[in-house]
């Protein structure tokens, strides 16, 4: 992690700023350290990650949390199954998210629940690896597992990433950070999908864009023999839009189906 991108993140328990308490590498690089704050808040930083978890997860999500632990290293190829199941390219999918990308100038993006870094690889690809000096690519995760299989996936692309061992409950960055938020399979199976919500507009810039899709069928697919397949064969397929729990102060909400109709996707702005 860049010494320059320290100043997006905020201390978790009392929102202030961070900064290194101990000497690290003078590269310019953050490797192996302690971050504090004015309150005398400290976090560990290993391998270039800090551990910004505040308040302690809960029971539900801890056994969420351990499951994507032991299969971060093999996720990539459990998630190709996907394709055939559902006759889709998940990945080519994925570089879609280059649509909400400005035509120039600089773009901050946090990858919320991050996982393996699919979606900045995704982009990477959809740029054919140019233009990536306009990025800034932030990813947050509470799966260390993910976060080491991401950090090893971005280095040889020469991308600049911040990864962060974080909760979606309190994400540790400041507010209106970012030009795009993202989440991508993941928010079905949140304790608090509200406050999950309600974080990802809090770090948007205004004018900034929210994106979240997870497993969900659209109306027209529950009906059909297929529909009524994946959905017995994975209960997951089965959740609606949670669009209860959208922020009021959110803007232009939209929603559409993605992925032959086998995920829902939701879009608004700050």
């Amino acid at each position: 992690m860049k010494k320059s991108l320290l100043k997006l993140l905020r201390c978790p328990k009392c929102r202030k700023g961070l900064f290194i308490t101990e000497n690290d590498s003078e590269d310019g690089e953050i490797e192996n350290t302690t971050l504090g704050c004015e309150k005398g808040h400290t976090w560990a930083v290993k391998n270039g990650i800090p551990s910004l978890i505040f308040p302690a997860i809960t029971e539900d999500d801890a056994k969420w949390i351990a499951e994507y632990d032991e299969m971060a290293e093999n996720y990539d190829d459990l998630v190709k199954k996907y394709d055939e199941w559902l006759g889709i390219e998940l990945m080519k999918e994925r570089e879609k998210l280059a649509q909400f990308i400005p035509i120039e100038g600089p773009v901050r993006l946090l990858d919320v629940s991050v996982g393996t870094a699919a979606n900045f690889v995704a982009l990477y690809n959809a740029f054919e690896g140019k233009q990536m000096d306009r990025f800034n690519f932030h990813g947050v995760d509470l799966s260390l597992g993910m976060l080491n299989v991401s950090k090893r996936k971005m280095t040889p692309l020469g991308v600049d990433v911040s990864l962060v061992h974080g909760s979606v409950f309190n994400i540790p960055y400041k507010d209106k950070a970012f030009d795009i938020v993202n989440h991508s399979g993941g928010i079905n199976t949140f304790s608090e999908i509200g406050l999950a919500f309600s974080e990802m507009l809090r770090v948007a810039s205004p004018g900034g864009v929210v994106i979240v899709n997870d497993e969900g069928l659209s109306p027209e697919m529950r009906e059909t023999e297929m529909g009524k397949a994946i959905i017995d064969a994975n209960s997951l397929f089965a959740a609606r839009p949670p669009l209860e729990h959208i922020p009021d102060k959110a803007k232009n909400v939209e929603i559409d189906y993605i992925l032959n109709g086998t995920f829902y996707q939701i879009v608004f702005r700050k």
